[in-house]
């Protein structure tokens, strides 16, 4: 048991060697354009929600 352990540590250890990780100026890059895009989105999404409500009033009937 601890030798399986001890083999999957080195396994995962040589994988990580092998990744290409991305450059710091790529990970910044794609996270702001992920907080542009999700504003964008929340906005469009805020304003929708109002024009359909807004527009339910009328044709809603009021109690």
């Amino acid at each position: 048991m601890i030798s399986t352990i001890k083999q999957q540590t080195k396994d995962l250890a040589t994988e990580l060697q092998r990744v290409d990780w991305p450059s710091k100026d790529k990970v910044l890059g794609s996270t702001y354009a992920v907080v542009i895009v999700s504003v964008f989105v929340g906005a469009f999404l805020w304003g929708a929600d109002w024009v359909i409500s807004w527009g339910m009033k009328f044709i809603l009937p009021h109690h």
